[in-house]
């Protein structure tokens, strides 16, 4: 057998946790293209299930990283250590859900899904969505789309708003957590 890692700084974990935040960012992104609109109480799932479900797969986590680094498991710290993910969770569903702060993520996409370059604003977007797909002519400038037309013309842009804090949100909980749970 091997002696544990005590340098404080497992890369494979980093990289664990990059890969459960991207799997949520994905799973968030399905959630929302999926759901949104066939779903009566789809905030408050997001809302409830997400953190938990984040909380639970940390825990396993947490559990498998203690018995590789420190070669015994304490459920305990590992529970602990899974807690902080809960907060970081609900800290950027919180931040997603100002619509300002969805913005600059679908002026980034929203481009990919109407073919045309748009200026995506809060509200009081002056053209709607059909125009600008079925226009041929160029102006200077480009038009402006409200964010409400855009979210509730494709629910895959709210998912890939929601699940990029959400995404930053696991990994920041899932650091923090593993600080927790794996001190030997």
């Amino acid at each position: 057998m091997s002696e544990p890692d005590k340098s404080g700084f497992n890369f494979s974990f980093m990289t664990l946790g990059l890969s459960i935040s991207i799997v949520f960012l994905m799973g968030t992104i399905m959630y929302f293209d999926l759901y949104q609109n066939n779903l009566a109480n789809f905030y408050i799932y997001l809302w409830i299930l997400l953190p938990i479900i984040a909380c639970f797969l940390l825990f396993i986590v947490n559990i498998i990283n203690q018995y590789i680094s420190c070669m015994k498991v304490d459920s305990l710290k590992a529970l602990t250590g899974g807690l902080p993910v809960i907060g970081t969770t609900l800290l950027a569903l919180g931040v997603s859900s100002i619509s300002y702060c969805r913005v600059p993520i679908a002026s980034v996409f929203v481009p990919l899904f109407i073919g045309d370059s748009v200026d995506v604003v809060k509200t009081n977007g002056n053209t709607n969505m059909n125009s600008i797909k079925h226009s041929n002519s160029k102006k200077c400038c480009s038009p402006k789309i409200s964010l409400e037309s855009v979210e509730s013309a494709y629910p895959l842009i709210t998912g890939i708003s929601y699940g990029f804090y959400v995404m930053f949100g696991i990994l920041f909980g899932t650091v923090f957590g593993n600080s927790i749970a794996t001190i030997c």
